[in-house]
């Protein structure tokens, strides 16, 4: 019997720059928030923050972009 083989994910994209790192406060609820919603998806907290973060980015993008015409 052979054991399946899990693939590493990275912890930061390719093409991120060394020491590009973001300082970023958040209350102990949003912590603890972060930390479960990290652990039911086996991440780094710090990577779920990035993961929210994109999200959230992505969000705003779309919901703020600059009309054209006015």
């Amino acid at each position: 019997m052979t054991q399946a083989q899990n693939t590493q994910r990275a912890r930061t994209p390719k093409n991120s720059v060394a020491g590009g790192s973001l300082p970023l406060r958040l209350s102990p609820e949003e912590r603890t928030e972060i930390e479960a919603m990290a652990e039911a998806e086996c991440r780094s907290a710090s990577n779920m923050v990035r993961i929210v973060f994109l999200r959230g980015l992505e969000c705003m993008k779309s919901t703020h972009l600059p009309q054209s015409g006015n």
